[in-house]
């Protein structure tokens, strides 16, 4: 009985030690892989993707989760590589602008005539405005944006803001309606109302003349929500996620003529998630577009 229990013994302890060798092996190889793997990405290789079919289900969700991080990343650096050569362009073209108008007076090219300086103040004044968004989003996004809150009437707001930009729809004789009933909302006024009147020029400038443009408001329990409507171009599916970034444009050769800097739904979306709410926006190209304002009720 000893020598059988002395032979189980060690043909246990054998197979122990085989069994657990091959766990081992079988563990660590794609955990090796895994930190090689986060050893490329950290030196900026953000296109590494780990294989997510090792056979164990705790080291598949790691390597999923891992392939994630770098394609959020990923995406990161290339909007932080489009940033720096948007804020590039958008600076240097009043400054360029304003460089060719005074050293042309400068030698003497050009008589310094009132309509001259008239053209280089609005280039700087152009470049003060871009400075000035910037500086308004980055205090937004840093958690810096001062906000006055106060019981505000979302319906009487878009009542005055449309009231204000009724000229410029009326040029491209668009029809320009507010809808819905009051929402009251927790918010500051003079924000919200930057919001409406970005969202709203949106509107009328990428819609065609005679198109439909409308606000409707609504009252939640938890939320009141402001909606902007147009029968306008729309907005690809692609584009809808990246419309919210910095200086992102969905016209390449960023016309002036087709729109501003790119900053203006950035500020919106920052100054909106200020207040606690959120911002979304559905389109169909062809068909119009629809963004949606959501803010905590007063």
């Amino acid at each position: 009985l000893n020598t059988v229990f002395l032979i189980i013994g060690v043909a246990a302890g054998a197979l122990a030690i085989v069994l657990g060798a091959l766990l081992a092996r079988r563990i660590a190889r794609p955990v090796a892989k895994t930190a090689e793997g986060t050893r490329r990405m950290a030196q900026g290789e953000y296109s590494v993707r780990l294989s997510e079919n090792t056979g164990t289900a705790e080291l598949d969700d790691l390597m999923r989760s891992i392939n994630q991080l770098a394609a959020a990343l990923g995406e990161q650096e290339t909007l932080r590589k489009r940033l720096t050569a948007d804020v590039a362009h958008e600076l240097r073209t009043p400054l360029t602008a304003v460089t060719l108008y005074l050293e042309a007076m400068m030698e003497g090219l050009w008589e310094a005539t009132p309509e001259r300086l008239k053209s280089c103040h609005e280039e700087l004044t152009r470049l003060s405005e871009l400075v000035k968004d910037i500086q308004q989003l980055a205090n937004a996004e840093g958690g810096a944006l001062q906000l006055r809150k106060e019981a505000t009437d979302l319906q009487e707001l878009a009542q005055a803001v449309c009231a204000s930009l009724s000229a410029q729809a009326y040029a491209k004789q668009q029809t320009l309606t507010v809808a819905g009933s009051p929402a009251f909302a927790n918010a500051d006024r003079e924000r919200m109302r930057q919001v409406l009147v970005n969202l709203i020029s949106n509107a009328i400038k990428y819609t065609p003349e005679g198109g439909r443009i409308t606000v409707e408001t609504q009252a939640g329990e938890k939320f009141a929500t402001i909606c902007v409507s147009d029968n306008g171009i729309g907005i690809a599916q692609a584009e809808q996620a990246l419309i919210f970034e910095r200086f992102y444009r969905a016209d390449a050769s960023r016309s002036r003529d087709t729109g501003g800097a790119g900053i203006g739904l950035a500020i919106a979306k920052a100054v909106v998630t200020a207040h606690g709410g959120s911002i979304a926006v559905t389109s169909k190209p062809g068909q119009g577009s629809s963004f949606t304002v959501s803010l905590p009720t007063a």
